[in-house]
């Protein structure tokens, strides 16, 4: 395989694994907050705050995967 090739795949692949990364790191916001309010009886603040953070982390890997190798 030339180098033009493995680099595309590679871009394709690192695109691809976005549909899986932004939504886990949503949902795992969404639990760690749910699980954390159940923990200190402060519903639903700490859902908020680590869906927020979740929201953000995944729209951090999106930029990171845009940014990266511009050609």
């Amino acid at each position: 395989m030339d180098r033009d090739a493995r680099k595309m795949w590679k871009k394709l692949g690192g695109v691809g694994s976005l549909g899986f990364s932004m939504p886990l790191s949503i949902a795992l916001g969404v639990l760690l907050g749910t699980w954390l309010d159940g923990l200190f009886s402060t519903n639903p603040v700490l859902t908020l705050v680590f869906l927020l953070l979740g929201i953000a982390a995944a729209f951090l890997t999106l930029y990171r995967e845009v940014t990266r190798d511009q050609d």
